[in-house]
């Protein structure tokens, strides 16, 4: 008889959970159509006057007088390098996660990652690769 009425008490429950979980199935609204994530390629503006230069190597060396950067694209699934030599402040558009830059400028000329409230990194004059996380920044003055 005990173990009747648990078994009756259990379908019970269950057929209450069943009613319950299909009445709140029915009041929810449907659910959104997956996002559609497209990636967007990193830009630099205004131009630097020199186009950039994809490659799959990264940034390797950096020309005599410039602020060389290198950036991944996921759009082209490689390397974007950027050459920085006249004096300005230019905007990084899209730049995030980690690349590299050089600092091959002359007569120790030190040059600057701008960070969004106006605070730099100082980046010294030194042609020597380093690596950078780009997401903090906002802007590049080579000067």
């Amino acid at each position: 008889m005990r173990m009747k009425r648990a078994l009756g008490t259990a379908a019970v429950m269950a057929t209450a959970v069943a009613a319950l979980a299909v009445t709140q199935a029915e009041a929810l609204p449907p659910a959104p159509a997956p996002a559609s994530v497209q990636a967007t390629s990193p830009s630099v503006s205004p131009s630097t006057g020199y186009p950039p230069i994809y490659n799959t190597e990264g940034l390797i060396s950096c020309q005599k007088g410039s602020l060389c950067t290198s950036v991944w694209d996921p759009v082209r699934k490689k390397w974007r390098v950027d050459r920085f030599e006249k004096c300005g402040t230019y905007d990084l558009n899209y730049w995030g996660g980690r690349g590299s830059y050089i600092n091959n400028q002359t007569g120790g000329v030190e040059g600057r990652f701008i960070w969004q409230d106006g605070t730099a990194r100082v980046v010294a004059a030194d042609n020597k690769p380093h690596s950078v996380t780009w997401d903090p920044y906002w802007h590049i003055k080579p000067c």
